[in-house]
């Protein structure tokens, strides 16, 4: 049995309570397997034992980095130092570098490097070929596309600091942070007056009752921001019926899941064999026919950032209505947003018609993309206090909740299709997620440097939120923006990221 250690300490809980907590800590591995939490009033113990996967996790041979494993027959030399490990890849005979890697051998003729991605090679001889279908290839630019026309304030950007804004949270005295929390409650109070966000369950289902969303008219045209495989316009599409017209807006060149569906769907129902094809071009238009031969529904893709789109430039829009939606769109990318719908109202007045947005991540919000810096000076917080407030909104989201039970036959079968590229706002959000959850400790009846119990904490992190939230309807109501609102679409059940901000200017 391996000798384990024990660290007492003790603390007092908000209401008074104290109570003493033992960490038992495995000498050897240096990882806690038992707590032991008593509280002194009642005398009662409470236990809770670490993960066993964690407890009893092997270290495999290429783990150690000052020994990894060397590479076996026909196996390619590369070192992948991120994995500390040499490449799995096999080697044609006699050589040392697998295809891939064949540009590290000294003797390589064959291969070079992509011009357009360094990451990976190609075939001297291909190399035209390559060049003309590489995935890393510079697109041409969209007539929308204007360089970060939807900045704020692109100085504030480039300020750096030695010191995290969390790390400074942790260095704040006792006292200090007590009043910039009683300063941030204040603001929240002071924003809402007592008002309480309602709830007004939506789903996909809600889509079809077309009697109480009038908004969704064939004539309009439909605009997702952030749309990845485009699952929200095509449920949109199934509400709104063909003719009509879609654009979806991502940075990224996603898999186009629904695009397809929306082919298919087509497709199923056609009697002419043409009619289930969708044609594209260089500007990334898709044309899908519908029941009408007379006319056709409307769908691009623009593979730009939404800080360079400039929606008075989109031919697509002129003299029609905008409806702009979107599924979680991650921190600052909802600010640069607002800003884009904005400027284009100002070009272009009342062409915005409905929006809807469902808020998320604001811990990787900017100070300098963030839409309305006046509502936050008028609380008196500044730069560096607004990106403090960002780190606070994780307390919100980060506890643990017990995961949901599959559905009927989608047991395994349904890991690998779903599979999708994450954005890399989603894996910076889930990088400040986890340095949350990693100085909170497993247990969230450990104490905390706040001084907060986690029921605290996850109250304060959704205020700290809702207060950034209802800048950005200030900011909207400011511009001429009718019925701006925030609403709770879902409960906390289905998603801790359960706020939406609808806007109704009809």
């Amino acid at each position: 049995m391996n000798e384990t250690t024990k660290k007492t300490s003790t603390t007092t809980t908000g209401t008074g309570e104290k109570k003493t907590i033992v960490q038992v800590v495995d000498e050897k591995t240096n990882l806690k397997t038992r707590v032991e939490i008593t509280d002194e009033n009642s005398n009662k113990k409470v236990f809770y034992r670490v993960n066993k996967k964690q407890k009893n996790k092997k270290k495999r041979p290429n783990d150690d980095p000052d020994h990894p494993q060397q590479p076996g027959p026909n196996q390619c030399h590369y070192f992948v130092k991120r994995k500390n490990r040499y490449c799995h890849l096999c080697t044609k005979k006699g050589k040392l570098y697998c295809g891939e890697h064949a540009v590290f051998d000294p003797e390589n003729q064959e291969r070079i490097p992509c011009p357009y991605d360094n990451a990976h090679s190609v075939v001297k001889k291909d190399l035209e070929k390559h060049l003309e279908r590489c995935n890393s290839r510079p697109r041409p630019k969209d007539e929308c596309y204007v360089e970060n026309c939807n900045i704020r304030d692109l100085a504030a950007l480039e300020k750096t600091k030695e010191k995290t804004p969390r790390e400074e949270l942790k260095e704040m005295s006792k006292e200090d942070f007590d009043k910039f929390v009683e300063r941030i409650l204040n603001a929240y109070n002071d924003a809402y007056k007592g008002q309480e966000i309602p709830t007004e369950i939506l789903d996909h289902e809600a889509l079809n009752e077309r009697k109480k969303i009038n908004s969704l008219k064939k004539e309009d045209v439909y605009l997702e921001f952030g749309a990845g495989k485009g699952e929200l316009t095509y449920y949109v599409r199934k509400a709104v019926g063909d003719p009509s017209t879609y654009i979806l807006v991502d940075r990224r060149n996603f898999r186009m899941k629904f695009d397809r569906e929306n082919k298919k769907k087509k497709g199923e129902n056609s009697t002419n064999p043409n009619e289930d094809s969708i044609t594209t071009n260089e500007e990334s238009i898709e044309t899908i026919p519908s029941d009408s031969e007379k006319s056709l529904t409307v769908q691009k893709r623009l593979y730009m950032d939404i800080k360079d789109l400039c929606l008075a430039k989109l031919s697509l829009l002129k003299d029609k209505k905008l409806v702009a939606v979107s599924k979680h769109l991650c921190g600052c990318a909802t600010d640069l947003t607002l800003k884009c719908l904005v400027n284009y109202t100002d070009a272009v007045p009342n062409s915005v018609k409905t929006v809807f947005i469902a808020l998320c991540c604001h811990q990787i919000c900017k100070y300098g993309m963030y839409c309305n810096p006046e509502y936050l000076a008028h609380y008196g917080f500044n730069q560096e206090d607004f990106e403090k407030i960002c780190v606070l909104t994780t307390w919100a989201i980060c506890g643990k909740r017990e995961p949901k039970p599959d559905k009927e036959g989608e047991g395994e079968s349904k890991g690998v299709e779903e599979e999708e590229e994450e954005e890399d706002d989603e894996e910076e959000a889930k990088d400040e997620l986890k340095k949350s959850e990693l100085e909170d400790g497993e247990n969230p009846d450990e104490p905390h440097w706040s001084g907060m119990t986690f029921e605290e904490r996850t109250a304060f992190g959704r205020k700290c939120k809702r207060f950034l939230d209802m800048g950005r309807v200030h900011y909207l109501r400011d511009h001429g923006y009718k019925n701006v609102r925030l609403v709770h679409y879902v409960t906390q059940k289905y998603s801790l990221e359960n706020c939406a901000l609808i806007v109704n200017n009809m």
